[in-house]
């Protein structure tokens, strides 16, 4: 499932030309003038409007959801030293899954 700002980006229409998902790096792919809720309120509220979406194309991959757990725990931690370890564990694995796609 894909997290806002992490792995999927919201923006006005034609506003921005290529986003990277915060996880993996990966380029995302985007879809153009999509109209519908831009978040989790907007959708209860049933307010629509037309915007871009950019996802990474690995969000669902479990892989992917590891990592992103890492990046949101280093960015939580207060420990140098244990954000130093979750960094390593975090490229190890972005490398032995992105060399196999």
């Amino acid at each position: 499932m894909p997290h806002k700002g992490f792995d999927i980006f919201i923006a006005e229409p034609q506003s921005t030309d290529a986003r990277r998902c915060r996880v993996c790096g990966t380029t995302c792919r985007v879809t153009r003038n999509v109209f519908g809720p831009t978040g989790f309120v907007t959708a209860m509220a049933g307010l629509f409007r037309v915007h871009d979406e950019w996802v990474c194309p690995h969000t669902d991959q479990p892989w992917h959801g590891r990592a992103l757990h890492l990046v949101t725990a280093i960015e939580d931690t207060p420990s140098k030293r244990v954000a130093t370890l979750m960094r390593e564990d975090l490229e190890e694995l972005l490398q032995e899954h992105l060399r196999a796609s």
